[in-house]
């Protein structure tokens, strides 16, 4: 709130306060900071680790003076709700809503699948309900839930739902008829058979843009740049569409340009592999515009392994900087650091295992701090009958995958020491393993 202190980043407390220009109520600043500070006591700090799960809901004088004037105790049972994140999602830029509505809605009969809560059916409805406010009627849900294009195969299809609510998000809840007809269309077909995935790759594309325009679709399947080797492509399509996520469909010529750029020749034949490792950073981001950039990072000296350039290594540095944009120059020097860490080192080599077992945690989440690395590789958790097991790290950085860094071994003591993880008496590393597969991410 300080002059010459530039811009405050948001969403948080304090920039919704600078932009609304309600700094000069002092009480009002007052209750607002002490309602928050029981609000975020009460909040499940597994659930959520920053404000923007409050800051979020507040767009103008009133929502900020209604919060601050909000009785402790409905506060409590708002910040409690064991499902904010979606509660917060639909009232997002709509005020705090009504603590005992919210719980209700968490309580209805139709997020249960086979007498089981079902949190992506409720993830899929608040994305389609984002910054729309609470839903009103549960029937609304169990009648669109019903419909009968939800079942491809003759059975309800979550994933087609959650696609459906990508195209859909924040724009609410589709129309039965203009969903049934774009579903119906024959370019979403294969072989005969309707292409969920195929319809995935649009929906990322059209996230948030409402439902496509068939001509459009059919055009761009048809366009002859998504042919390799004589054969359409899924994976070059995809791979476009990851970049364009978010932004609409993409336009022929643009992708027509990235394709011709020679950087993508290895060996004097078009890479795709090498494509796809600058997409993922690139994901929401646009169309890789800069060819010469992308020449460039090609060519710093950090990406080779025993004087050879290392597909594997710049793949693992592209996931750590996944939907962040392409590298800057000054990220070399922080890659080079980070490779000459001795920590990485597994009986005195390097091994790219264990720096792509860190990687996946942080995929998306931007470059690690090399104290929290050490510190984790040193906890007594990891070892196996007195020594080391890179497996064991390798099982749990599988859940925690794009989640971040461990933070708590007494976590991941407590889980190693289950009972249920004992066949014929004996600890189980490939049951775990196993359950850890069912956990990625």
């Amino acid at each position: 709130l300080s002059p010459g202190r530039g811009r405050i980043p948001t969403p948080s407390l304090f920039g919704r306060l600078w932009r609304l220009s309600v700094t000069n109520d002092a009480e009002t600043i007052r209750k607002f900071f002490e309602k928050a500070t029981l609000f975020f006591s009460a909040v499940n700090p597994a659930q959520t680790k920053n404000t923007g799960c409050l800051s979020t809901m507040l767009n103008s004088k009133t929502h900020i003076t209604n919060f601050a004037n909000e009785t402790e105790d409905n506060l409590r049972l708002l910040a409690g709700n064991p499902y904010l994140k979606q509660i917060t999602s639909m009232c997002s830029l709509k005020g705090v809503p009504d603590p005992v509505k919210a719980a209700e809605i968490i309580e209805w009969d139709c997020w249960k699948i086979d007498d089981i809560f079902c949190i992506e059916l409720l993830r899929a409805f608040s994305s389609m309900m984002n910054g729309r406010g609470l839903i009103n009627d549960q029937t609304q849900v169990v009648e669109m839930l019903a419909w009968e294009c939800w079942q491809p195969d003759g059975e309800f299809s979550m994933k087609l739902l959650r696609t459906v609510s990508s195209i859909m998000n924040h724009r609410g809840l589709p129309d039965k008829d203009t969903l049934t007809a774009m579903l119906a269309w024959d370019c979403w077909k294969i072989d005969g058979k309707f292409s969920i995935e195929l319809l995935r790759i649009f929906s990322s594309m059209m996230s948030g843009w409402g439902i496509p325009q068939k001509e459009k679709v059919e055009a761009i399947l048809a366009w002859p740049c998504w042919q390799v080797d004589g054969n359409f492509s899924f994976a070059l399509l995809r791979t476009f569409s990851s970049m364009s996520s978010g932004r609409g469909l993409i336009k022929q010529a643009e992708v027509e340009r990235v394709l011709a750029w020679p950087c993508w020749q290895v060996n004097g034949k078009f890479s795709l592999d090498l494509l796809r490792i600058f997409s993922s950073m690139a994901s929401g981001c646009g169309l890789l515009k800069d060819e010469v950039r992308i020449t460039a990072i090609l060519a710093w000296e950090c990406w080779k392994i025993d004087g050879k350039f290392s597909f594997e290594l710049l793949r693992t540095f592209s996931s750590i900087h996944h939907s962040k944009g392409l590298f800057k120059n000054q990220d070399q020097n922080q890659i080079k650091a980070i490779l000459a860490w001795p920590c990485w080192q597994v009986k005195g080599e390097f091994s790219p295992k264990l720096l792509r077992t860190f990687a996946s945690m942080m995929s998306g989440r931007g470059l690690f701090d090399r104290a929290q690395v050490e510190q984790i590789l040193s906890w007594d958790c990891w070892k196996i009958d007195g020594k080391f097991s890179l497996e064991l790290l390798r099982i749990f950085s599988s859940m925690m995958k794009s989640q971040g860094l461990f933070g708590d071994e007494a976590l991941i003591k407590a889980i190693l020491a289950w009972d249920c993880w004992k066949v014929n008496g004996k600890f189980s590393l490939p049951l775990l393993r196993t359950i850890a597969s069912m956990m990625h991410g």
